[in-house]
């Protein structure tokens, strides 16, 4: 727990490296992808995820444009607080882990099951569905090198 909520927010991570470097390629790849959200036109939804273009008057994709908007836009303030962590309070990096592995395990199990997309995909699933379970694996191996202390 010490490592998971240190009493101190330093620059010291005494997990491994691995983990380190893994989480900055996790945040680069993150922080495009919430950029990509927030400033396509159609918050990538239907370019890169494959969702069908809504009918109807007024336009619902309009709105749903604008969701996916905000969700990048979120997701770049999560990113930042992550950039912060690994610039300047590395001993919080197990605990960003495990936000972050909650977002991605609450994507696969709760919100995949409560609003399955299942019928909306034009061509295929979204890339985000396809490789979600991986990201979860992946963080939960590195969540764990984070907590555990290099031998020395």
């Amino acid at each position: 727990m010490k490592r998971l909520f240190p009493k101190v927010a330093d620059n010291n991570f005494p997990g491994y490296r691995a983990a380190y470097y893994f989480f900055i390629l996790f945040m680069v790849i993150n922080t495009i992808r919430s950029f990509i959200h927030f400033l396509a036109e159609d918050a990538g939804l239907n370019s890169i995820a494959n969702i069908i273009v809504f009918e109807g008057t007024p336009d619902p994709n309009k709105v749903i444009y604008l969701f996916g908007s905000l969700w990048g836009e979120m997701q770049i303030l999560c990113c930042l607080i992550s950039w912060v962590v690994i610039f300047r309070y590395k001993s919080l990096i197990p605990f960003m882990y495990l936000v972050w592995l909650l977002e991605w395990l609450l994507r696969v199990t709760l919100i995949s099951y409560m609003h399955g997309l299942d019928s909306v995909y034009k061509m295929g699933s979204t890339p985000g569905a396809d490789y979600a379970p991986l990201v979860t694996v992946l963080l939960i191996i590195f969540f764990m090198l984070s907590l555990k202390e290099k031998s020395k």
